[in-house]
């Protein structure tokens, strides 16, 4: 990159927040996924306001120098690997957070991980309800980007029905707030739909292409004192799902909810059983992990006497193994450090969403998946909000045997397109499905459409909607 162009970037932040290192731009030129191809960006700039990042922005377009955001840098959808080339806003130093209780809402800046606000909300007695587990690193910018799900979504969906607003940078530099925050004269933020369409929705699971998320609001609710935990088991497939159906229709408090095969349980157990203390046990063909939470002990023990009654007139059987669930829950903030990373695992994935009823429809295309391409692979995935089921299947090679990982790229394409096939719906616009699943052409043609105008010069995450590179 130019010196000259260095030059000016580092007379907004100082020199001492701008590095071109060879060993430092490394670091940035990989994601937490192991799935996607790292590259080298020219720059790494590290600014400390909204208005730091406007101005870096606005040289960056005068230049037309690729930019990729990033905070914690623990995406699994490639967003956060630069451009050759290009310029990697770390956002980490934007750590301020403003409570505001009458509101019932709080405002943090895009360096906030969701550890450090769960533990500045535990202090009033409040929380965000929704974790990515991730959430030690994962900041709530990042999160919003990818909108992001976790233990909590089975009740409350995923994060994006957390949001009231955002300040964002465009990729002209432009600053705008969105919500109820577009009124300088507002309290705080109380209230995202305002001001016509829903502009903070566009940058929700945009992947960062649209503008650059330099604060997020969101709403907050009182602590959860009391839990039920228990699991519970079927015979078939279609009992488990109606479980789940009932348990909703029914408002039981369902935190979060998960369904497992007895093999792919068994193999969780190979992962986490000794660590959570889960003692051995015969797994029935399907089980569902559930976790009940309220504020209200009464309430609490209400519910969950209302989930025994469903599951036993479903046919099925409260196993009473509450060391499963609890260490789903309590172990909420970091379960993929411990599952994945730490077992040292490769892994591509393909985030969708479907119904609960029509869980076997997918986990019978993962199967399929998996024999036709002969790979190792897990049918991840949980209970979100209203109706749906959130699908993370994880698909593992080895990445020293290259026709290995070229069986699981093989496969991730076919999967999107089967599992699109059975009703699926993406819900962030991952490259894997502009690729491989044609029926979306006409959306992300309009998609494409808006990026244009926003971006002329497609400098802000110009890779999202060109595919991996």
């Amino acid at each position: 990159m130019d010196k000259k162009i260095v030059k000016e970037i580092a007379a907004i932040v100082g020199e001492e927040y701008v590095s071109t290192r060879q060993d430092v731009l490394l670091t940035y030129s990989q994601s937490a996924s192991t799935g996607f191809d790292g590259a080298m960006p020219d720059l790494v700039v590290k600014p400390g306001s909204t208005e730091e990042v406007a101005a870096i922005v606005k040289i960056a377009n005068r230049y037309k120098i690729p930019v990729t955001p990033r905070s914690g840098g623990t995406s699994l959808q490639g967003e956060v690997i630069p451009k050759y080339g290009g310029i990697v806003i770390e956002l980490l130093r934007l750590k301020e957070i403003t409570l505001f209780e009458d509101l019932r809402s709080v405002r943090v800046g895009a360096g906030v991980t969701f550890g450090q606000l769960d533990k500045f909300l535990n202090q009033h007695g409040l929380w965000v309800p929704v974790y990515p587990e991730s959430s030690l690193a994962c900041t709530v910018a990042g999160n919003v980007v990818v909108n992001g799900a976790g233990p909590g979504s089975s009740k409350y969906g995923s994060i994006a029905e957390m949001v009231l607003g955002l300040t964002v940078v465009l990729p002209t530099g432009e600053i705008i707030k969105t919500g109820a925050e577009g009124n300088p004269n507002a309290p705080g933020p109380y209230l995202r739909y305002s001001f016509g369409p829903d502009i903070t929705g566009l940058f929700i699971g945009s992947l960062g292409m649209f503008g650059i998320i330099t604060t997020i609001s969101v709403k907050t609710y009182k602590r959860m004192q009391f839990f039920d935990y228990n699991t519970y088991g079927f015979e078939t497939a279609e009992q488990a799902e109606r479980f789940i159906h009932e348990l909703k229709q029914n408002d039981v408090n369902t935190l979060f909810i998960s369904l497992y095969e007895g093999q792919i349980l068994d193999f969780f157990m190979e992962m986490l059983g000794e660590e959570y203390g889960i003692p051995k046990y015969d797994w029935p063909p399907y089980t569902v992990s559930l976790i009940i939470g309220h504020v209200r002990k009464d309430v609490m023990q209400s519910d969950a006497a209302m989930a025994r009654e469903i599951c036993e007139n479903l046919d099925g059987f409260v196993i009473n193994i509450p060391e499963f669930p609890r260490g789903e829950w309590e172990d909420r903030l970091r379960t993929f450090a411990r599952a994945s990373y730490a077992h040292g695992w490769h892994w591509r994935i393909l985030y969708h969403h479907h119904t609960p009823m029509h869980w076997h429809y997918v986990i019978e295309k993962i199967w399929e998946g998996l024999d036709k391409f002969g790979i190792l692979g897990q049918t991840a995935g949980f209970a979100t909000g209203h109706a749906s089921f959130n699908f993370y299947p994880h698909l593992y090679f080895d990445p020293a045997d290259k026709e290995d990982e070229e069986k699981v790229r093989a496969m991730h394409t076919w999967l999107a397109e089967q599992v699109f096939k059975v009703g699926a719906v993406p819900f962030k616009i991952a490259p894997y499905w502009f690729k491989d699943v044609p029926e979306m052409t006409d959306y992300l043609n309009l998609v494409k459409r808006m990026k244009k105008e926003m971006d002329p010069n497609n400098i802000l995450n110009p890779h999202i909607l060109g595919g991996e590179e």
